[in-house]
């Protein structure tokens, strides 16, 4: 089994990149996991893999998915906050450890 943890960004704003929230997934995969690979556990999806990193001090994949970022739908307003408590709520978990800079 592999380690695998999937981290994503959820920016404040399409305008500041260097303002954002992190999240992450841990789970153990049968194979080594792929760019552009979906992983699933249970009803929790990642989305496409965007990169994908073997952390040999940590013994792990840390993989990436695109970031996310407020926006407006119809008249629905979906702020930063409220992706970042609604991912929490699929399985998404605050990242305590800083992000690996892949982009």
């Amino acid at each position: 089994m592999y380690q695998c943890r999937v981290e994503k960004r959820i920016l404040k704003s399409m305008t500041n990149r260097s303002e954002y929230t992190v999240l992450n997934y841990e789970l153990k995969l049968a194979a080594a996991p792929e760019q552009g690979q979906i992983l699933k556990d249970g009803r929790w999806y990642s989305g496409p893999l965007t990169s994908v990193i073997w952390a040999i001090d940590e013994q792990c994949f840390r993989c990436r998915v695109e970031d996310e970022f407020p926006f407006v739908q119809g008249y629905e307003h979906y702020s930063h906050d409220w992706i970042v408590e609604t991912l929490q709520l699929e399985g998404w978990s605050l990242c305590t450890r800083n992000m690996i800079r892949i982009d």
